[in-house]
């Protein structure tokens, strides 16, 4: 004990006078660190804010993006997320076979004339009905002379013609153009005369009225035709229906 006293006076002397002298400072009269003992800290005097510790930068390590795949060109299959039920298959009944008889149709309303104009309006209560016409047009090629044989030679002309035939159906209540018709196929007697199958007429419109009772009037053109007639036909069953 009396050797640890001796040295620990040594060590307050050293500190305490001979340090002081040699360095310049004032004398330290703090205790000296022992072993197992850890000094309180120093209170830092107001007024004074000490020194920020700079923090140590962290090294970030940049990451590698994952490349992304390409297509290989091979298809694959999806499934589902969510199932529908299916729909039943419906079954059908087979009815015999039977032979539809046609249907009598019966003239309601006849236009026959020479020559084009606007017909009366005629009332149409049934909700079908049929127009049925038929045309009796020039021949295409018509020749006539043109000089008299007292100047000389005769001389003739050819000249081609072309027969038209439209018939405007016109609702009488607005006068709007209702549907406009023409035969199909044009006009051409000749061709007629020489192949009697090819002969269209009569032509048939058809018109689909529902529950709603109309009346019409008719506007025909006609070019280069020597008659024409037009057949209004409703079926016979309307017969007192009506």
């Amino acid at each position: 004990m009396a050797i640890l006293l001796a040295l620990l006076g040594v060590v307050v002397v050293m500190a305490v006078v001979v340090k002081p002298i040699l360095t310049g400072n004032p004398p330290d009269l703090s205790l000296p660190s022992l072993p197992g003992f850890s000094p309180e800290p120093t209170p830092t005097p107001q007024g004074h804010q000490a020194a920020p510790t700079q923090a140590t930068p962290r090294l970030t390590v940049a990451k590698t993006p994952t490349p992304t795949p390409t297509w290989s060109g091979t298809s694959k299959t999806l499934g589902y997320v969510a199932v529908g039920t299916p729909m039943t298959t419906p079954t059908f009944t087979r009815f015999p076979e039977q032979t539809l008889v046609p249907e009598r149709l019966l003239t309601y309303a006849t236009i026959q004339s020479v020559g084009g104009g606007t017909t009366q309006t005629v009332s149409m209560p049934f909700p079908y009905w049929e127009l049925h016409y038929t045309v009796d047009p020039w021949k295409t090629t018509f020749v006539g002379k043109t000089e008299s044989k007292a100047a000389g030679i005769a001389g003739f002309t050819a000249s081609e013609v072309f027969p038209s035939f439209s018939i405007e159906v016109r609702d009488a209540a607005d006068h709007t153009l209702v549907r406009r018709i023409e035969p199909q196929g044009g006009l051409d007697a000749t061709l007629w005369e020489k192949e009697k199958e090819s002969d269209p007429r009569p032509w048939v419109e058809k018109f689909y009225e529902g529950t709603t009772a109309r009346s019409y009037y008719f506007v025909v053109h006609t070019h280069m035709v020597y008659s024409y007639k037009m057949e209004v036909k409703v079926p016979e069953r309307y017969l007192g229906k009506y």
